[in-house]
């Protein structure tokens, strides 16, 4: 209980931070290329942070509906992966942050039960970067309508990358998932 405690705590830190900082980001004379970076990346971990920080502490992917995880065109989804590069993002990501097999392993540990834990560390996942997928463009395109073009293309650019890879991440391993549940199922297990 105290874990979830402070994860709260620190969602609601973000919450505020964020809105400190928009509420005076019109103010401010952004002179330097990396100091408009690092703004852009910090407005990105404060809001990817409000999510995270509760998606660890709640069963936050509960606040969709099933409907919306369910993967309907499985083949564009696919196709999408593709195209974008979906896959060199999750070996740059096992590369660096997922690393450790003893992390992996807490999602997915190899077996038929491991299948509902990992769907379920997806769906939580997903939720954690689609809600600030969303207000991040939003912020994004407020940046640039009150002048700070450059701050607001960086923003978006690192919410796509830390963001919407994520998404279309969690979304191929359901469909992969899916695949192996209908084995599952088909044996009987």
């Amino acid at each position: 209980m105290v874990k979830k405690i402070a994860l709260t705590l620190m969602s609601v830190f973000l919450i505020l931070q964020t809105y400190k900082l928009m509420a005076k980001i019109d103010e401010f004379e952004i002179e330097s290329l990396a100091l408009t970076i690092f703004i852009a990346w910090i407005i990105n971990m404060f809001v990817t942070g409000i999510f995270g920080f509760a998606g660890f502490a709640w069963p936050t992917e509960r606040l969709m509906p099933n409907a919306y995880y369910r993967i309907r065109a499985p083949r564009k989804l696919k196709k999408l992966c593709k195209l974008v590069g979906v896959e060199s993002f999750r070996k740059m990501l096992l590369a660096t942050l997922w690393r450790s097999k003893e992390l992996r392993a807490k999602h997915f540990d190899g077996t038929a039960s491991g299948i509902t834990n990992f769907d379920v560390q997806s769906k939580k996942s997903e939720f954690g970067h689609v809600i600030p997928l969303i207000l991040l463009t939003f912020i994004a395109v407020y940046l640039i309508v009150i002048g700070k073009v450059v701050l607001g293309i960086i923003t978006l650019g690192f919410n796509l990358l830390g963001n919407l890879y994520p998404v279309l991440l969690q979304r191929h391993h359901r469909m992969r998932l899916d695949v192996l549940k209908r084995r599952y199922a088909s044996k009987g297990l």
